[in-house]
């Protein structure tokens, strides 16, 4: 018979959430600390790290001395993509997900992803508002956030094809939707999410989500502003690979345009 904190557990859906790292410990505190913050019932925590040789280690061993819900392993891989795929192979979860080992979750964030799980028995994946913030932890870029979160709001295919408006650490995925449709694919060793948010949707949008799950950390020396041009060539193949409507892709272009002009201001 099961004991009332068992019970409680079981009433809530399991979450398992990947965390790919590479030196990070400048930030991985507190990723971990918005995660136990979160006091979610059913957790799962698996953290892939790349073998950092700077403080990530010793956080990540306080965290997981602390928290036996928190699986780690430090071993040399192919970059993010291949730590992600790792990490989500290991995972149990109904519910995944990845988050950088600089992003942060926001209060409620996990709870409000159980409740729509629960209450969209037959949704493939979800996803949330998010905030962009630097590396002190302000936000910034709030008005190419209010255009994202604007989109999200319509939750077209079409949109989607447009532009990537989702943040990427608000998206969570159902285990069967990974297993049929991932895993995640990459270039050089970089996650590019943008072809599985694609490959599902064009079976189904997903189920939108209360509050604002996440922030997204944008930093100089991230791929997203270092190596912009090389991003965007990629962003645009995966968008012609799944249409070839001349209208949606010129779209794409001029959004792809934007998104470096942004990137050099930031």
């Amino acid at each position: 018979m099961q004991n009332d904190k068992s019970k409680f557990k079981s009433d809530h859906p399991r979450v398992s959430i990947v965390i790919p790292s590479y030196n990070k410990g400048k930030y991985i505190k507190e990723t971990l600390q918005s995660i136990v913050d979160q006091k979610y019932p059913n957790l799962e925590v698996i953290i892939q790290d790349g073998g950092s040789t700077d403080s990530s280690l010793n956080i990540i061993k306080h965290y997981s001395e602390k928290h036996d819900y928190i699986k780690w392993e430090s071993k040399k891989d192919k970059g993010q993509v291949d730590a992600i795929n790792k990490g989500l192979k290991k995972a149990t979860g109904d519910v995944l997900t990845f988050i950088n080992a600089d992003d942060v979750y926001e209060k409620d964030a996990l709870i409000n992803v159980a409740e729509a799980y629960k209450k969209h028995p037959k949704a493939m994946w979800f996803a949330g508002r998010g905030r962009v913030i630097d590396a002190g932890g302000k936000e910034i870029a709030k008005l190419v956030t209010i255009y994202k979160n604007f989109l999200l709001k319509l939750n077209s295919y079409a949109l989607l094809l447009t532009v990537n408006y989702f943040i990427q650490s608000s998206v969570f995925i159902t285990n069967n939707a990974y297993k049929k449709h991932g895993p995640f694919v990459g270039q050089k060793g970089t996650v590019m999410e943008y072809d599985l948010w694609l490959n599902l949707g064009k079976v189904q949008m997903p189920t939108l989500i209360e509050g604002v799950p996440s922030n997204f950390r944008l930093i100089k020396s991230g791929i997203s502003i270092s190596e912009v041009d090389k991003v965007m060539a990629e962003d645009y193949k995966i968008a012609a690979k799944y249409t070839s409507n001349i209208f949606i892709l010129a779209f794409h272009l001029f959004n792809n345009f934007g998104r470096k002009l942004l990137s050099k201001i930031y």
